[in-house]
């Protein structure tokens, strides 16, 4: 095996003082007069809005050809979506309170540049109006070939494409044995981090089954690169059994001078052997792949959690700060394992299906998610605690929980506040006025 396949972890080992959390924020982008979803092109397209950051934010743009696809700022990024969701990919931090000016601080400059063309972002799980075929593909190189590549594996894809935001947030490790408990943690907490902040009711104008139709949306999608990895809860795991698994994975693509040349469904590990159009393996390539792993934890040179649906600002940053205070904290981490160890590999995907429909009224056990997410607060508000003592600039970490304890007090998802304000609805204006009032960031 190539040194660098395994290399690519070991490389991400922090010291226990220089753990950092980022978070990748991707919102939903809608025309306030009609709810549907901006596209790319034209006066009010995602292009237009790229082009304004630039001048007036000092943001540097990355193209592809002749189209802009992406921004660069210090260590900062916004990217696209293919659905032309914009995502910022914030710069990793100590405390929270950093996370969150950064946030807040693109948020406005989003708002300045957005509402004079009459444009709203929505913190939720799933465009709420639009049909699919409405929403116009970015032109971007790679996901063009993803598009081909993935069209044949799942049903809902290009749901998944165009469609879906979700909060990812980035943790360190400190070496492979606490990247391997991190990882199993992170795969375990899936339908718990589903249940709680389901927010994606609505899917073209209806009301559907799901509290969370993001989650139903992936479970549909290209299986051998999404979902619960089960080797994640092998006592043993280790970082060959991350390399072992993607190596499996079918390569979607590879870049040579700037080009995108598509994998041809070849896998990883025959791309290794016997290359791909006069192409050798090259880390490179190795780094790239593991970006088109998409299960609801991945294993970088840092630990992606992702199966959180969009949230409004405030509550979006309780994601980081419940996960914080748990993964960062080894007595608080252990707990948390001892709660959702017992269920076997079948129970996981059972419950997190459960979680996309009934939220905190998913049944764990003998409780209710309701109640057990009260105890995963307390253990997350310990920890934070605990690292505050060690470093007093995390003292005001514990304030980001309180919009989830909020959310717990009132039993109810961000999902069915929305629903109840829909229902209550009797126009299609005043529908989409109650999704802007719910969703709107």
């Amino acid at each position: 095996m190539d040194k660098f396949l395994k290399q690519y972890f070991i490389d991400g080992c922090k010291r226990s003082d220089d753990l950092q959390v980022g978070v990748e924020w991707e919102k939903i982008g809608v025309c306030k007069d009609s709810g549907k979803a901006i596209g790319y092109s034209g006066p009010r397209g995602v292009e237009t809005i790229f082009k304004k950051l630039m001048d007036r934010f000092g943001w540097q743009g990355v193209y592809s050809k002749q189209n802009i696809i992406a921004l660069k700022k210090q260590a900062a990024s916004i990217t696209l979506e293919p659905g032309g969701q914009i995502e910022l990919s914030g710069q990793k931090a100590f405390s929270l309170d950093e996370n969150a000016s950064e946030l807040y601080a693109h948020l406005e400059e989003l708002k300045k540049v957005s509402e004079p063309l009459g444009i709203a972002w929505l913190g939720i799980g799933v465009q709420p109006i639009s049909k699919l075929e409405e929403i116009e593909w970015v032109p971007k190189e790679r996901y063009k070939i993803m598009r081909e590549a993935l069209k044949k594996r799942g049903a809902l894809t290009y749901r998944m494409m165009k469609q879906t935001a979700s909060i990812q947030i980035s943790l360190d490790y400190t070496d492979e044995k606490d990247a391997a408990e991190k990882f199993r943690l992170a795969m375990a907490f899936s339908p718990v981090l589903v249940g709680i902040f389901a927010n994606s009711p609505v899917l073209e104008g209806k009301i559907t089954p799901f509290l969370s139709a993001r989650t139903h949306i992936w479970s549909q999608t290209a299986p051998e690169r999404t979902g619960i990895l089960q080797k994640a809860f092998d006592p043993d795991f280790k970082f060959d059994d991350y390399v072992e698994y993607a190596l499996d994975v079918p390569l979607l693509f590879i870049m040579r001078d700037g080009k995108w040349i598509p994998g041809n469904g070849l896998s990883f590990r025959t791309y290794l052997k016997k290359g791909l159009r006069g192409h050798t393996a090259a880390p490179e390539d190795w780094n790239l792949h593991l970006t088109t792993i998409f299960t609801d934890a991945r294993l970088k040179n840092y630990i992606e959690v992702r199966s959180g649906d969009c949230q409004k600002k405030d509550l979006g940053l309780s994601i980081p700060a419940l996960l914080k205070g748990i993964f960062y904290c080894q007595k608080c981490r252990a707990k948390a394992w001892e709660m959702l160890a017992p269920y076997s590999y079948e129970q996981r995907l059972r419950l997190r299906d459960e979680a996309s429909k009934k939220g905190l009224n998913t049944v764990f056990g003998k409780k209710k998610l309701g109640e057990l997410a009260w105890e995963f607060v307390g253990l997350a508000e310990d920890g934070l605690r605990r690292l505050a003592e060690e470093k007093p600039l995390l003292k005001n970490d514990l304030k980001y929980l309180a919009p989830l304890k909020n959310l717990l007090k009132a039993g109810l998802t961000p999902a069915e506040v929305l629903i109840r304000c829909f229902r209550k609805a009797s126009s299609q204006r005043e529908r989409l006025e109650k999704i802007l009032h719910c969703a709107a960031i």
